[in-house]
């Protein structure tokens, strides 16, 4: 491979992933707290009565994609802290009476709990929020508690994850500031405001009447709230930075270790002070340690670096994810005033010209998939163990990469793919160079360039006006929009270069490829048209590239016949703009596009293609909103992986078609599959490698069943599919029967229609009613149907339902602070009912405001 820096970058980096607190050493406790802050809000649906017009914020006309006209604008309200906007609303006043308000833990998503309405925005799944539905797209929630008088003089932080959008923050009347994203994480000083010594009321304004997607966004505080104390003398918010560099950029030997730390000295005095960086193994065992001495003057703050060197280290990979720790610690006058615990891995990472993407020195092929961030039951409020059974699911068929479709996302994602492994394109939400959406940038890198995980910044996605006409040549794009493309772009990738020197740039661009963005990005992003890449190829052999977004098929789970009256599409794969078997055998023998991203993994709300009403979800999923796989997922795993993959379908319930033909298809990776029906041979076939097989079968009731040949002829595997009875039971299956008793945890709990003798019955749409016992709750179901109108969520514990979809249902079960049994019950009438046990055991629980 040539080294030529033109068309390589290779560089080791370690990231880290999460911080928590650490005892200090010789029983000195750091005064550094971090409590989590999602228990016991209040809520009010709908604006206060006496707001009027005073929070209007003018923004530019168009949120989701830059146009022309508008680059560079900013809202001109007047700054809410300077005014102490909202001074004289009632639902801002300390002692305000919301005793008849909701009482919530987060995340919440109150969008999800809307019902369905013809009139409301389709790409949005048809929930009625935005400007037409004012009373659904203001809420406030409030929350209450108590500072202790020893937090006088240390430096609160409040810290929100994600709050869509356009939210305002008050603490004991005060205002404490504005933040319009919906999708970056902020943070108060909270310092000046508190009450020390006595109660402190929190109150959140949140305005999601705006759209910045073109999918279901949700509203609310839907993601986690911190509290954060510390010393006056401590490590700054996002103030570690660390990434590792082996000699020759050859992951072998010893890998450099390096470390920034950011100080904040908010003392009226200068001070010195000892910074102390400890690094742990993957097990536990201290591999070295770096000690600096520092002098600190009054007010300031000092940014450190340090090296240190790990010999041969345990490199981070999706397959292996090593994670070391750092441990950096602040003492002064022979006390420990901070201390941060921080998870990172070591691993290279560099883009070919040639060859594409290599993981440390070896070539690596993304087999990713696109994300938005919403799940079927919770909207887009995903408690943490939701992110990993979603992460889980995903490795389960290959998949090894994520892209953030189309915004930054939640912390706890990026945690979940450092800890299980799986590489992440991070994407940023919206593309300009004023100072507020540069600052948005910082913040973003700042927040996650410590993460393993990351292997590539997106700064944006199918920018049009930017990158020009998407048109049926993506080769072309007008002069007007190269200029105004590579003016934005460049003081971007510029700034992202200085905050993270360890990482490419990429654009996600469906128009313009050769022009505008293309000529300063870092890798050429291809979104879809797989036949333009030869011709792009052509004109520039020495460009970077990556498949930012392809193979857009529409599939349903369990349907094999379009049907537009329930808008459903079939699950062989023929619709969409790219089809499974057109993208994935271009990229898989073309290196240099580096691999690319399945739309998507997951269904998601709203974008309902091709259909509108009753339709209010996509269907480009591998698996649909609740994670159950379609057919398709087989497709992949059958070449994602190195598992024996033998699967069938579609399945063997056609009592109105005896002796028509069924089309048959099969995703294998065996060198050949020989199909049956009733034990009757129907040929042998050679599967072509990157495809599948189809057989024309008429149908007759019974066994349908395969076999799978290695080449020698030796079975690797058999499957089969039967006509099934009537439905005679329900079955529940938790993804997990033993949860921790820490308010969070949860049961991902897999429900399905089954006949008399345990067979999912395929076509079974039976109502299934829930009810719970013991210290649980249910948080949200689902059944993964595109077109359902039901409820993802019940105010009353009595009224938890949910029908199946083709046989199968999800019901998500969320631990309280009560160790103990959690009892799920299920009944469908004239079925036999089920019961699932869950065992809730005692924990220590993240450290939270009480």
């Amino acid at each position: 491979m040539t080294q030529n820096p033109l068309r390589l970058f290779l560089l080791a980096v370690a990231f880290a992933c999460s911080v928590s607190l650490l005892p200090a050493q010789e029983g000195q406790a750091s005064p550094r707290e971090r409590l989590l802050f999602d228990f016991g809000w209040k809520f009010h649906l709908g604006d206060a009565p006496d707001a009027g017009d005073k929070f209007y914020y003018p923004e530019v006309a168009d949120l989701s994609k830059t146009r022309l006209d508008q680059i560079g604008q900013e809202g001109d309200a007047d700054d809410p802290i300077t005014t102490n906007s909202g001074s004289d609303v009632s639902f801002i006043q300390p002692g305000f009476d919301d005793s008849d308000w909701r009482t919530l833990d987060l995340p919440h998503d109150w969008v999800v709990e809307l019902p369905f309405d013809s009139r409301a925005g389709a790409q949005h799944g048809y929930k009625p929020i935005g400007t037409n539905f004012v009373t659904n797209s203001i809420a406030w929630y409030r929350r209450q508690f108590d500072l202790s008088e020893s937090d006088r003089g240390k430096t609160l932080w409040l810290e929100f994850d994600g709050v869509y959008r356009n939210s305002l923050v008050w603490l004991n009347g005060h205002c404490l500031g504005r933040h319009l994203s919906g999708y970056s994480s902020f943070r108060y000083d909270i310092s000046k405001y508190a009450n020390y010594g006595g109660k402190n009321e929190l109150v959140v304004r949140v305005d999601a009447s705006r759209f910045e997607g073109w999918f279901y966004e949700g509203a609310g505080i839907y993601r986690h709230v911190w509290l954060v104390k510390t010393a006056p003398l401590a490590i700054a918010p996002d103030g570690l930075f660390v990434w590792s560099q082996f000699k020759k950029n050859i992951p072998k030997g010893r890998a450099e270790i390096h470390v920034q730390v950011k100080l904040l000295n908010w003392q009226a005095n200068a001070v010195n002070a000892i910074l102390k960086n400890e690094i742990l193994s993957p097990d536990g065992e201290e591999v070295t340690t770096m000690r600096q001495k520092i002098e600190l003057p009054a007010g300031s703050e000092k940014q450190l670096d340090a090296m240190t060197r790990i010999s041969s280290p345990d490199l981070w990979s999706p397959e292996s994810p090593n994670l070391y720790k750092l441990v950096t610690t602040v003492e002064t006058n022979g006390k420990v005033v901070d201390q941060k615990e921080m998870a990172f891995g070591i691993r290279t990472i560099a883009f070919d010209s040639t060859n594409g993407f290599f993981l440390n020195g070896q070539r690596y092929q993304i087999q990713g998939t696109c994300n938005h961030q919403d799940h079927a039951g919770v909207g887009v409020g995903i408690p943490d163990d939701l992110q990993d059974f979603r992460v889980t699911k995903l490795k389960e068929m290959g998949c090894n990469a994520i892209r953030t479709s189309h915004n930054p996302p939640t912390p706890e994602l990026l945690d979940a793919c450092d800890r299980l492994g799986l590489l992440v394109m991070d994407e940023n939400r919206r593309m300009d160079t004023n100072n507020y959406e540069m600052n948005e940038l910082k913040n973003f890198i700042l927040r996650d360039r410590n993460h393993p995980s990351i292997f590539i910044w997106s700064l944006g996605n199918e920018e049009a006006y930017l990158q020009g006409s998407r048109g049926t040549n993506a080769i072309t794009t007008p002069p007007v929009a190269q200029a105004a493309g590579k003016a934005v772009i460049t003081p971007m990738q510029n700034l992202v270069h200085e905050l993270d020197p360890t990482r490419l740039c990429t654009v996600a661009m469906n128009g313009g490829w050769g022009y505008g963005f293309s000529t300063v990005i870092d890798v050429q992003g291809f979104n879809y048209r797989t036949y333009l890449i030869d011709g792009f190829r052509e004109k520039f052999p020495n460009k970077l590239a990556i498949g930012t977004e392809t193979a857009s098929t529409r599939t349903t789970r369990g349907i094999y016949a379009d049907d537009k009256t329930n808008c459903f599409q079939n699950a062989y794969g023929t619709n969409g703009t790219e089809r499974a078997e057109q993208w994935w055998p271009y990229y898989a023998s073309h290196p240099f596009t580096s691999g690319g991203f399945v739309w998507t993994g997951f269904d998601y709300r709203g974008e309902p293609t091709p259909y509108k009403w009753p339709a209010i979800s996509s269907q480009f999923g591998l698996m649909d909103t609740c994670g159950f796989p379609k057919d398709i997922y087989y497709y992949y795993q059958s070449w994602w992986t190195s598992n024996t993959v033998l699967h069938l379908l579609p399945h063997w319930n056609w009592s109105d078609k005896i002796g028509q033909d069924i089309d048959v298809r099969v995703f294998s990776n065996c060198k050949q599959v020989e199909l049956f029906l009733n034990s009757e041979s129907l040929g042998k076939q050679t599967m072509p490698t990157n495809w599948f097989l189809d057989w024309n079968v008429k149908y007759a009731p019974g066994t349908l069943s395969a076999r799978g040949y290695d080449g020698d002829g030796t079975i690797l595997a058999e499957t089969h599919m039967d006509t099934t009875g009537d439905p005679g039971a329900v079955e529940l299956e938790p993804d997990r029967t033993l949860v921790d008793a820490n308010g969070e945890s949860l049961s991902v709990v897999s429900v399905s229609i089954r006949d008399l003798i345990g067979r999912v019955v395929p076509t079974a749409t039976n109502l299934v009613h829930f009810a719970i016992q013991g210290p649980g709750k249910i948080i949200g179901v689902g059944n993964g149907d595109p077109g359902c109108h039901e409820p993802d969520k019940y105010l009353s514990p009595s009224d938890w339902q949910r029908s199946a979809f083709n046989g199968c249902a999800q019901v998500i079960v969320q631990s309280t602070k009560i160790p103990g049994e959690i009892v799920l019950t299920a009944n469908a009438d004239g079925l036999q009912p089920a019961t699932a046990y869950i065992q809730s055991q005692s924990c220590t629980p993240r450290p939270s405001v009480p």
